[in-house]
């Protein structure tokens, strides 16, 4: 029996022009789906592949956080190029991650399509469709916001289809997210028995729905969608159904994990070989005293910049909840020059295996602050509802709330906004997403990378978007660079 090796035609076919002969011990894809529970066990698949996408890979954080200001690495290591925006279409990471995601769309495309024909309870198909749909709409949205124009496959591909796919328009690739969330709005149940945990809602569908709505209401869209996106985020609100955790570490602790300040998270357990949690172990110095870190750190983590560090401000007690300033090395040496992020750095572990903490996908905080930042769009209002929300947000922080006095106008409340999400939000791979959705990342970073002499890196709007990896262009001729790139 023979077969095609798939690896997605550099991510779009997921195949290659090897044969290998597969002994008959060994199972197929084809012809694998026969049962319920083999689409359930698909479907696992998928949410694996989607916590690879979004956290355990390195392009997770290399593609996001270290492209923003609030990180900076100097040298050509990991993510250095990206981080200095030097890099070109032969940097590896982007093809891994291209090739990588659409892997992991092409699963939830067989699903969809080898469902229809298994016999299952019609309730048990909704939801199988829902999830199915809820994941590639996730998948979806990350790989527009990082390439902009993408392919856009909702079917599995042959090899002859693979070479003749094309790039569709950011517009149509977002019809596209709305469509699968929606979907999946209506047909995932609201909860789950806690055998299922960790598996997607309606409520999550809305909330994800929402937030796409804003996205597509900043650039490139402009498509003033805040309307509809405060609708459904509000909905989200009075469902009652999640809680603003008054303490700020709660929110990542292993104690409250996926608790009711997390709308979706993606879950993992330490001891079971790559089930575990490696981003708070990337986030930590290599050579950190183990008497601190059982696990010690890596050379994969995020060099905080200062620009960040000094952009707190004083009495911000998510500074300290968030950023170990001050460490002890492996040699005894009291480090105070390297200060890294904590986020999420708690719980069990197991060397090798990862931590035993949940990565939270959407929290109820970003929804509050997505939704404020809808209402001050369709109209500002001093002092109402969402400097309601927003002063809810500094003031857990130890801050002083904001009166009509400090911000007076709808802009000022948009430079408060992004304020407050970069301080909310830091090292939870957004700030570069918030960038460009407003249209600041021109200005802001090339604000940040004057501060290295290097701000002509940031040549234009053309840099928001990452170069279409060679090895996809060798493979497939239709489909054409993004401009600012050889």
């Amino acid at each position: 029996m023979k077969r095609i090796i798939i690896i997605m035609l550099a991510g779009l076919l997921q195949a290659c022009n090897n044969l290998d002969l597969v002994p008959i011990s060994e199972r197929t894809v084809e012809g694998y789906y026969q049962t319920e529970e083999h689409i359930n066990l698909a479907l696992l698949g998928c949410y694996n592949g989607l916590r690879s996408a979004m956290v355990s890979q390195q392009y997770s954080y290399m593609l996001t956080e270290s492209r923003s200001d609030n990180t900076f690495q100097s040298l050509d290591y990991n993510d250095g190029n990206i981080s200095r925006f030097s890099e070109t279409s032969l940097l590896p990471i982007l093809f891994t991650a291209w090739s990588d995601y659409y892997n992991k769309i092409q699963r939830c495309n067989k699903v969809l399509e080898e469902m229809v024909a298994i016999d299952m309870p019609i309730e048990t198909a909704r939801q199988y469709e829902g999830e199915a749909k809820f994941i590639r709409a996730l998948l979806y949205f990350d790989l527009v916001r990082l390439w902009g124009r993408v392919p856009l496959v909702t079917t599995t591909l042959t090899i002859d289809e693979g070479y003749q796919v094309r790039r569709n328009e950011i517009s149509e690739v977002y019809r596209q997210i709305e469509s699968d969330l929606i979907d999946a709005a209506n047909l995932l149940p609201p909860d789950y028995p806690s055998a299922n945990q960790g598996r997607a809602t309606s409520w999550a569908a809305k909330a994800f729905l929402g937030k796409v709505l804003v996205f597509m209401s900043g650039y490139p869209l402009n498509a003033a969608r805040w309307g509809d996106a405060a609708t459904l985020l509000h909905e989200v609100i009075e469902s009652g159904r999640f809680e603003f955790f008054e303490n700020y570490a709660d929110v990542f602790s292993h104690e409250h994990e996926s608790g009711r300040q997390a709308v979706f998270s993606l879950l993992f357990k330490t001891g079971v070989s790559g089930e575990g949690n490696p981003f708070p172990t990337r986030n930590t110095p290599n050579f950190i005293s183990r008497a601190l870190v059982p696990m010690g750190g890596s050379p994969f983590q995020l060099f905080l910049s200062n620009d960040l560090i000094n952009s707190f401000e004083n009495g911000d007690t998510r500074k300290e909840a968030v950023i170990w300033s001050e460490w002890t090395n492996n040699a005894g040496e009291v480090i105070t020059s390297q200060p890294f992020s904590k986020k999420y750095l708690n719980g069990p572990a197991v060397q090798g295996d990862g931590w035993d903490i949940d990565w939270i996908l959407l929290r109820y905080d970003d929804v509050l602050m997505l939704y404020a930042e809808c209402l001050n769009e369709l109209g500002y209002v001093p002092e109402g509802e969402a400097f309601d929300i927003l002063n809810r947000i500094r003031q857990r922080a130890g801050l002083t709330p904001k009166t009509a006095t400090d911000i007076s106008d709808q802009q000022q409340f948009r430079r408060w906004v992004e304020h407050e999400r970069r301080m909310e939000f830091c090292f939870e791979n957004q700030r570069w997403f918030d960038l460009v959705r407003t249209d600041r990342a021109l200005d802001v970073m090339r604000d940040f990378l004057r501060n290295y002499g290097i701000e002509s890196a940031m040549g234009s709007r053309a840099r928001y978007y990452y170069p279409v990896p060679q090895q996809v262009l060798d493979i497939n001729p239709n489909l054409e660079q993004n401009e600012g790139y050889n």
